[in-house]
């Protein structure tokens, strides 16, 4: 006889499985949840639509269109990402919107974008400058500075439509890309649905590339394969900015989900820009 405790019984699959599970705490989605957010999807449509028609009628008026957009994310930023100094914030977004549309209007021979990374570091200098300018003690400093970039770049990116306007086949790039993120932007609407959120963005890329085609290749402007790259690019960047911002609390007001809009419609510029003029001379 002996004192020694008897051994446990073996692990039956379901226990271990169990206590894996328990071992492993809460289950985190891999793809957050997309809410369903109209407004977002209807001004996604309207800008698009818009730079569609001005796409036709010159530089000039794309840049009103990009001007439009960067305007609302000048007056809505700040809050969407809950930044401190508001004010400074829409202040340094203007001036830097401003000298980027100012330099691609100002640049009529080619290379369009040749000083457009001087207006870029200079918004960024301005950004710098009001962060000193601050008197509030500056919290949440690299926050601040970071996000105030970031809307710059933004911006900068959508300039570069109005540079590609000026090319000879640039009014057709622009619509064929619009036209993909306007249809992304509906596939937008299945987000409600979580059979569908985890495939959001390869189903806005699909119907991107589709529609791309549709437009590019069947009214003969574009080669379907170009015109199949680009739609699928300009929905996917154009998912992936709404998909982002989508996940910010203030995303339920009505101005941040303007500004969600504004930047998904002008964060792929540069993608459509050098699309546009490498595969579709």
């Amino acid at each position: 006889m002996t004192d020694a405790p008897p051994d446990p019984p073996p692990l039956t699959r379901v226990l271990a499985r169990a206590l894996a599970r328990a071992a492993a705490g809460p289950i985190t989605l891999p793809v957050p949840e997309v809410p369903m957010q109209p407004l977002v999807t209807l001004a996604v449509v309207a800008l698009a639509a818009l730079l569609t028609f001005t796409a036709f009628a010159g530089p000039p008026m794309v840049a009103l269109t990009v001007a439009l957009c960067a305007g609302i994310i000048a007056w809505g930023w700040a809050g969407l990402l809950g930044l401190p100094s508001p004010r400074g914030t829409t202040l340094v977004l203007a001036v830097g919107s401003a000298g980027a549309i100012g330099t691609a209007l100002a640049t009529s021979q080619d290379p369009f974008l040749a000083w457009m990374p001087a207006a870029l570091a200079g918004s960024m200098i301005v950004a710098f400058g009001h962060q000193l300018a601050r008197r509030d003690g500056r919290p949440r400093l690299v926050e601040s500075i970071s996000a105030t970039i970031t809307a710059i770049a933004i911006v900068v990116s959508g300039a570069s439509l109005i540079a590609l306007s000026r090319s000879e086949h640039g009014p057709w790039v622009l619509a064929i890309a619009a036209a993909a993120m306007a249809v992304s932007a509906l596939t937008d609407l299945a987000g409600g649905s979580r059979r569908f959120n985890a495939w959001l963005l390869p189903l806005g890329m699909l119907v991107g590339g589709f529609a791309a085609i549709l437009i590019g290749h069947g009214l003969g402007a574009v080669g379907w394969g170009a015109a199949a790259l680009l739609g699928v690019l300009s929905a996917g960047v154009s998912h992936a900015v709404r998909r982002v911002l989508a996940t910010l609390p203030a995303i339920s007001g009505a101005r941040s989900q303007l500004v969600s809009a504004s930047a998904s419609v002008l964060t792929g510029g540069v993608v459509v820009y050098v699309v546009g003029r490498l595969l579709i001379p």
